[in-house]
């Protein structure tokens, strides 16, 4: 059903970034596929995780993190979250009791999902779509202790800088975020941007969209966080949706063609 060459291990799909893509069942007869991501850090055996995955896919993500990085001085310093979805936090716990010196790093509004419980569910929307079926959606239940957390801003300083930034793509969450790696122009936006079939149950071809609408808090942020991702073209020439049937990511300028259907770069 899905022919993809990173199904649930890490590929390198870039120079010093590597994609692991595991199958998610949201719900009977629906499956997703939920993308994490490693990077190579600038220090030998530094490594950071970009999301980790929903609960049910932690001991398949920690298997495939195992195969990467097989130096015993190997270790993943920081799991960089894009936002508190229950399928992008999953392995977080895990992986903080794993590697003792982590922290997970995140945008400052999304830190109360993680470390205080607070519920996606107590959010005021733009649309009906998210009012309306906000009770329906998973809550996650990871819980990360707020010292061992890591909050940045767009333009914050921090260890990694010259190999990931940090870019606030806020909407779909009040503080989700996308992190850019530097060095391969590749940029992994989370859920902003979404890559996978319009009839999932039907089809299997790829199909930009936006986000989840019965997820995302803000339609018209989300709709800013994509346009925002398009003036990033002088430094961006893939992005890497969390959820995406393509194997290879999507250009910019597909993204651009997407929310701007009569314009061109």
């Amino acid at each position: 059903m899905y022919d993809l060459p990173d199904l649930d291990r890490f590929v390198e799909v870039r120079p010093g970034l590597y994609r692991c893509t595991i199958i998610w069942p949201v719900a009977p007869g629906v499956a997703v596929p939920v993308s994490t991501f490693l990077v190579k850090g600038d220090i030998p055996h530094d490594w950071v995780l970009i999301d980790s995955g929903a609960p049910m896919q932690v001991d398949t993500l920690l298997k495939a993190i195992d195969q990467v990085l097989t130096h015993e001085k190997d270790a993943i310093r920081f799991i960089c979250i894009t936002h508190a979805h229950i399928d992008h936090t999953g392995a977080a716990p895990a992986l903080l009791e794993k590697y003792p010196g982590s922290k997970v790093v995140i945008h400052e509004d999304e830190k109360p999902f993680v470390c205080e419980g607070k519920s996606f569910r107590s959010i005021t929307s733009d649309t009906w779509t998210f009012t309306l079926l906000k009770h329906f959606s998973h809550e996650s239940n990871v819980r990360v202790p707020h010292d061992r957390t890591l909050t940045l801003r767009d333009g914050d300083k921090w260890e990694f800088e010259h190999v990931l930034k940090l870019v606030e793509t806020q909407g779909h969450t009040p503080g989700s975020v996308s992190y850019l790696h530097i060095p391969s122009r590749s940029i992994m936006v989370g859920d902003a941007i979404m890559n996978i079939a319009a009839y999932p149950m039907l089809s299997k071809i790829p199909c930009i969209s936006g986000p989840m609408a019965m997820s995302t808090c803000h339609w018209g942020n989300a709709m800013k966080a994509i346009e925002k991702i398009t003036t990033l073209k002088d430094d961006v020439d893939t992005v890497f949706p969390a959820h995406d049937y393509n194997p290879d990511g999507i250009h910019i300028q597909k993204v651009h063609e997407f929310h701007f259907p009569h314009n061109h770069l």
